[in-house]
């Protein structure tokens, strides 16, 4: 790499991290200082260390943020022709606590507010998480006490890599939102230190900075979270249609050799198959070992390897 992009990477990596936390302390401010409706439906454990020890995010991993501000750019198309404000900020209060939600979109009617929350997915979504579900709750919980009018959510979930899009709605939960103000409850507690911070097992544990200190997924974690039960699964079908491809290109191979024929041909996939013997040398590993040791020492060698194993 020559001097002159290297300077060039190193101004726009610098410049960047500047601007978005800029950004960042003019929409969020201080979030020591209040519990907004993300830290509900995030894992105490996170948030509480999140607020003790703000994490230094790679350049990567900011620019993978910014998939959400995309996405806001893309709703904000689609909602074109409403009355739409966007980031609503609404406060809230619990005994001592500071509670704020920033709402992504608010549309205003007559007689009701609609929130809309927009998410980001790397793969299609059946149902909406228990977080979308707790932070929308929190934040039409809130949005009640400062208004009469009626107060829906919809959480927007959109896949920018393949154009995925799916729609939730959500009618207000009086016991979810009492749900989220325990959590905050329980978050506050634990930054006075008077009770310590409950991990909980999300979707995205493994990329969670504080993962190797938190007690659910610390050395002595024995439960995945789920994007990684998400692997697990793909890795054991795939295993499965191995095997089962193996016995079928047996089949087929057996076919071609009892037949005579060299090549095949599925006209309905224009499939074309072919069969040829081949002729291979292989080391004898165990005879060397016997017949001769001294080659066999002065030859093998030792190398380290991680193997998976998925039963």
């Amino acid at each position: 790499m020559c001097i002159k992009t290297e300077k060039f990477e190193k101004y726009i990596t610098s410049n960047f991290n500047r601007v978005l936390s800029l950004e960042t302390q003019k929409t969020l401010g201080d979030r020591k200082k209040y519990i907004g409706a993300s830290d509900i439906g995030d894992c105490p454990y996170k948030v509480v260390m999140s607020k003790r020890h703000p994490p230094v995010h790679s350049l990567k991993q900011q620019i993978i943020f910014q998939r959400g501000h995309l996405a806001e750019d893309i709703v904000t198309k689609m909602l074109d022709g409403l009355d739409v404000e966007d980031q609503h900020e609404v406060l809230g209060q619990l005994d001592q606590i500071q509670l704020k939600a920033h709402l992504d979109k608010l549309i205003k009617a007559k007689n009701r507010c609609v929130i809309v929350e927009v998410k980001t997915v790397s793969a299609p979504v059946n149902k909406p998480y228990e977080s979308w579900v707790l932070q929308v709750q929190f934040q039409m919980g809130l949005m009640l006490e400062k208004c009469d009018h009626h107060v829906e959510a919809y959480v927007l979930a959109i896949d920018l890599n393949s154009g995925w899009l799916k729609t939730f709605h959500f009618e207000f939960d009086d016991f979810l939102f009492e749900t989220g103000l325990g959590k905050a409850q329980h978050i506050e507690d634990s930054m006075r230190g008077l009770c310590e911070p409950k991990a909980i097992i999300k979707n995205y544990c493994g990329t969670c900075p504080f993962k190797m200190s938190c007690p659910k997924q610390g050395q002595h974690a024995n439960e995945l979270p789920h994007d990684l039960k998400l692997d697990l699964d793909f890795i054991k079908r795939s295993k499965e249609m191995a095997k089962e491809a193996k016995l079928r290109g047996n089949r087929v191979k057996k076919y071609l050799l009892e037949m005579g024929i060299k090549q095949g041909k599925d006209i309905d996939t224009q499939t074309v198959v072919s069969v040829k013997s081949t002729t291979s040398k292989r080391l004898d590993i165990d005879a060397l070992k016997i017949d001769y040791p001294e080659i066999y020492e002065e030859l093998s060698y030792k190398s380290k390897s991680d193997r998976l194993t998925v039963i």
